[in-house]
């Protein structure tokens, strides 16, 4: 009896928010690894595409958090840079 309960799979909407979670983690460790990589690059050509995948990664972030709301989860919004 107790290994069919432990086996288990979590209810849709508790798997949905750990894979919404685990989306928002890896966007978050990007977006530093891209802020900090602005310190190692001085051409143009790389500053650009710093930014472009900068914006990229805030965009997709605002989007899963957008979704995370309208399934009645909270995530915290990191700091947003000027």
């Amino acid at each position: 009896m107790l290994k069919g309960l432990l086996n288990r799979r979590p209810a849709p909407d508790k798997r949905r928010e750990t894979e919404l979670l685990q989306e928002y983690t890896r966007l978050t460790d990007r977006l530093e690894q891209i802020r900090t990589a602005y310190d190692f690059v001085s051409e143009d050509a790389e500053i650009d595409a710093l930014i472009f995948e900068e914006n990229a990664v805030l965009r997709r972030m605002a989007a899963l958090l957008q979704r995370a709301r309208d399934m009645g989860f909270h995530v915290d919004y990191p700091d947003r840079r000027g």
